[in-house]
């Protein structure tokens, strides 16, 4: 509903309350302004034409009921300028209220900004902390730093045995190779030998042969 459907529809209550006397009453018999200025007219008309003699007082209850309108409309322009003051002051109102609602809203939102920082940092500054407690359980540097040494030493000396290692190895399988050379030229010998042996018992056997032929 707009600002002008509003005041009318507020004009409309106040010209039904005012037609129909659903406010006080500002006249003395406590009937409707309109009503009974109608109703006085009439009465005052009545009198003028019926050339009665109390037209006069019918003319004064008129006057005195148009100045219980006058009154009355006074008090209702009185009643609706409050009405206008209170209504703008409630607009300002709410409009502050409004405003505050916005900074507080804003304000919540910084601070869950500023909250969300804060454990971020403080994330950080535990894991700092855990870093820290690991750096000091460490050795010192000089002492690392002899491990380091001994550890170099301890790796060239393993080189030095492996090329000795290596070396003797090396001759190892030279002295086998030989070795095996020995043996395969004395089982070639003895190959031979058996091959010889063999032929002369051959040989002797064809000699006996012949002899007994003989």
């Amino acid at each position: 509903m707009g600002k002008s459907e509003a005041l009318l529809e507020e004009e409309n209550i106040i010209r039904k309350r005012f037609l129909t006397q659903t406010a006080v009453a500002t006249s003395s018999g406590g009937g409707p302004p309109f009503r009974k200025l109608v109703l006085s007219y009439q009465a005052f008309c009545n009198s003028v034409l019926d050339s009665q003699d109390d037209a006069e007082s019918m003319a004064d209850a008129v006057l005195a009921d148009i100045y219980s309108i006058q009154a009355y409309i006074h008090k209702l322009e009185a009643m609706m300028g409050a009405y206008l003051r209170e209504q703008t002051v409630y607009q300002e109102t709410h409009k502050d209220l409004l405003g505050s609602i916005d900074k507080a809203v804003e304000d919540i939102r910084a601070c869950k900004s500023e909250l969300e920082q804060a454990r971020l940092e403080m994330a950080q500054a535990q894991d700092c902390e855990r870093v820290k407690e690991q750096i000091v359980t460490l050795p010192a540097c000089s002492v690392t730093l002899k491990e380091i040494d001994a550890v170099k030493s301890e790796i060239e000396e393993l080189l030095q045995q492996q090329a000795h290692l290596s070396s003797a190895n090396e001759q190892r399988k030279a002295q086998f190779k030989s070795i095996l050379d020995v043996v395969y030229n004395v089982e070639q010998q003895i190959r031979e030998s058996s091959m010889e042996a063999e032929d002369i018992e051959d040989g002797e056997d064809v000699v006996i042969d012949d002899d007994l032929d003989d």
